[in-house]
């Protein structure tokens, strides 16, 4: 994937996050009295309930996110884990699905696996296969200073999306629907429609009141599908040991 790619990619699935659940305005509807092991949110107004997903979305301090972002140029997945510390763990798999990239970051050090049908895709010619031995499927290993890997990395970082959480798009109208599951999670689901697109959304009606699961469109023809997941959980900490990685320095 181009770099400058990923990081508009990365940028439209916060940009979508933030449209479809964290809406500025908008009429609650009053339900029932919340069930005993309840949290309670599945009672408040649609509002509240984006107040409160808001809150603890930009309060996390860890989190899994497997999403997809479709546009012009296709389809992105992701399925990362991260943290506030900057460690993160997960694959891209870059627009036509032709192969996928292993990512591991811990601090500002960034490890990358391409595999070898994605270096195919993006390495002209015969040069693929002299990338293919010179790597010999092992990590790439740089920082987050790298060009080959810094907008990589992005997709790494959780506080880019926790600033992002907070805000508010203008014209939004949210109305509040019916009570879900995600992945056998008890959710409330809320629907909301403004000037930027449109979008469904799933908060969570048990412990802390996150975002479970979005659906959403925007203006600009994006369209994110993601589920959240393993809050305030460990992030995985083992990372490639030099016999599996090739410091990028070496290929300069």
């Amino acid at each position: 994937m181009h770099a400058s790619r990923a990081a508009a990619t990365r940028c439209a699935a916060a940009a979508t996050v933030c449209l479809c659940v964290f809406a500025g305005a908008g009429a609650g509807v009053s339900a029932g009295a919340a069930r005993a092991d309840d949290n309670g949110i599945a009672g408040k107004s649609a509002q509240a309930i984006a107040d409160a997903a808001r809150q603890a979305m930009s309060g996390a301090t860890s989190m899994r996110m497997a999403a997809k972002v479709t546009g012009g140029s296709g389809t992105t997945g992701l399925d990362l884990r991260f943290d506030e510390r900057g460690n993160c763990v997960g694959t891209v798999v870059p627009p036509g699905g032709s192969g996928k990239a292993e990512i591991v970051k811990r601090g500002n050090d960034v490890w990358m696996k391409f595999d070898d049908a994605l270096l195919r895709s993006r390495v002209p010619g015969g040069a693929a296969d002299d990338a293919i031995a010179l790597i010999n499927g092992r990590f790439l290993h740089g920082t987050t200073g790298s060009f080959l890997l810094r907008d990589f990395a992005d997709f790494c970082d959780l506080d880019f999306f926790r600033k992002e959480f907070p805000s508010k798009p203008a014209g939004e109208q949210v109305t509040k629907g019916p009570r879900t599951t995600v992945d056998g999670r008890p959710a409330i689901t809320v629907t909301s429609r403004g000037d930027g697109g449109t979008g469904t959304y799933q908060v969570a009606t048990e412990g802390k009141p996150y975002l479970l699961r979005l659906q959403g469109d925007d203006t600009a023809g994006e369209r994110v599908e993601a589920t959240f997941s393993a809050f305030d959980e460990p992030v995985p900490a083992k990372t490639p040991a030099p016999a599996d990685s090739v410091d990028l320095s070496q290929l300069q």
